[in-house]
């Protein structure tokens, strides 16, 4: 039997033959032997153990050391980018990369300076919610009051120029409508420019002639023309159809304002304008429409000034030739509305030419028909229309139109007593001023709706802005007319409903 080299080593220096042959000996020196054996193995598995803690904890520590850069970095980061955010009235972070506590400190001051600031934000929006509101019954109680005049003053015009005035009158009467519509443009533009700052200005959509629009808006800028020596052209190409569906209130207001603008900025010069068919389309027409004058110009560097709200190429503009600067503003965002833009081609003392392409739809040729036939020979025989308004002028220019269509007209000074007159007598239709004393026009259409669901209710207001088309509908109303009115759109309107 082989023993253990120690053993073995211990044996030959020490055993006898006796020792060798003796049994109990033999036992005692083979349990010797396995103890050795068991050492060896007991000592190589604690090698192999220690050699892998060590391994395993080396390679823990580089981890731990990893983790450890890991996270001096990101707390660095977290210091940049919190010193980033932080105002410059506030003491930016410094320390050791380790100080999480001044980190916390900081996230707390600043969460509760963002609590502040949005706290001050919710009460800067409250009070420009109160602003605007202010603001909006400001410019419809201007609006109302304004127009309720004015609607006199254009309305007499017309039923003066009407009533065949004598020669020396009419030149007269032509300056007083001039005068009139260019005040009406200049509080359109105003009202206007509120509503699509607050985008509020809807399109209206109905059919419309754009060849007689466009020849009267020329024809109402003639007179300023000639005081101007200008001479004038208007050019239509024969293809362009007459008749669009689309917003012509819109459409005639950017036209004007371009031929209004030409007009004032043109002297003894000559004037071009042009309507071309770019494109016809199956239900549509792609239309090119251009003003094109020979007066001051505008200089490169002062185009971009032109389209910006109450600013004019330079600031001898308005003292030299007046204005607001709001119509090539509100122009351009008109044409918006359009999906189109108004263009600009100038040189200074050379001129100017504005343009721009707008896509309308095409009527058929049985809308044509029908819409031509509404106006011409217009008549209200065996028609009984109520007329609701206080102010004498609009009753004195409203029944005049109305009876001078034949129609057979009573007048209520206020809503109580329109209320009171349509319980005793069936009307075809009520004109509903809105602004009355004892009683206006939404209380006086609703309690007409308690006993009348039928008679079509039309309000007359001076008041433009958008929340008062919503009131009129919600009180039980069908339409409305803005004030002043011209007569065909009033024409529309009667054929609209008393049909």
């Amino acid at each position: 039997m082989s023993y253990h080299k120690l053993l073995s080593r211990q044996l030959k220096k020490y055993s006898t033959d006796e020792l060798s042959s003796n049994e109990t000996f033999l036992r005692f020196i083979d349990a010797v032997n396995d103890s050795y054996a068991a050492f060896d193995r007991d000592k190589d598995l604690s090698d192999h153990a220690f050699t892998v803690s060590q391994q395993e904890f080396n390679e823990i520590n580089e981890r731990l050391s990893d983790e450890v850069e890991l996270r001096k970095f990101s707390i660095a980061k977290l210091k940049e980018t919190l010193n980033n955010i932080k105002t410059d009235t506030v003491e930016h972070i410094a320390g050791n990369d380790d100080d999480l506590l001044e980190i916390m400190d900081m996230l707390n001051d600043e969460i509760l300076r963002r609590k502040e600031v949005e706290k001050k934000l919710v009460e800067a929006k409250e009070e420009a919610e109160k602003a605007s509101l202010a603001k909006s019954e400001f410019l419809s109680i201007i609006s109302h009051e304004i127009r309720t005049p004015l609607n006199a003053v254009i309305g007499m015009g017309h039923l003066l120029l009407k009533n065949n005035p004598r020669p020396d009158q009419v030149d007269n009467l032509e300056t007083l409508k001039t005068s009139s519509d260019n005040l009406l443009v200049l509080i359109n533009d105003i009202l206007d420019f509120n509503k699509i700052e607050a985008g509020k200005l809807d399109l209206e959509i109905a059919p419309f002639n754009i060849k007689k629009l466009i020849k009267d808006i020329v024809s109402a800028n003639k007179n300023g023309a000639n005081e101007r020596e200008n001479r004038m052209a208007l050019v239509i190409d024969e293809k362009v159809p007459d008749y669009f569906m689309g917003d012509a209130l819109r459409i005639g207001q950017v036209f004007n304002n371009l031929v209004s603008n030409a007009v004032k900025f043109t002297h003894r010069g000559f004037i071009s304008v042009r309507i071309d068919l770019q494109k016809l389309k199956p239900g549509s027409a792609l239309l090119h429409i251009s003003v094109h004058d020979t007066g001051v110009g505008i200089a490169k560097e002062n185009l971009e000034n032109i389209f910006t709200p109450f600013m004019q190429a330079s600031t001898s503009i308005t003292r030299q030739y007046g204005g607001t600067g709001l119509g090539l503003a509100i122009s351009r965002r008109i044409l918006g509305l359009f999906n189109s833009d108004v263009m600009v081609d100038s040189e200074l003392g050379k001129g100017s030419k504005f343009h721009f392409l707008i896509e309308l739809k095409t009527v058929n040729a049985d809308e044509i028909h029908l819409l031509e036939n509404d106006i011409a020979g217009f008549d209200l025989k065996n028609k009984r229309l109520l007329l609701v308004e206080d102010t004498l002028f609009n009753v004195l220019y409203a029944t005049q139109l109305l009876e001078g269509w034949n129609a057979t007209v009573d007048v209520a000074e206020n809503g109580q007593i329109a209320v009171d007159m349509t319980q005793h007598t069936d009307y075809d239709i009520v004109l509903m001023d809105l602004q009355m004393p004892v009683m206006d026009g939404y209380t006086a259409t609703l309690k007409i709706r308690g006993f009348n669901q039928k008679v079509p209710i039309i309000a007359l207001t001076a008041a433009a802005t958008s929340d008062v088309r919503d009131k009129v509908l919600d009180s039980g109303m069908q339409d409305y007319i803005v004030k002043p009115f011209n007569p065909s759109e009033l024409i529309l309107k009667l054929k609209k409903y008393l049909n």
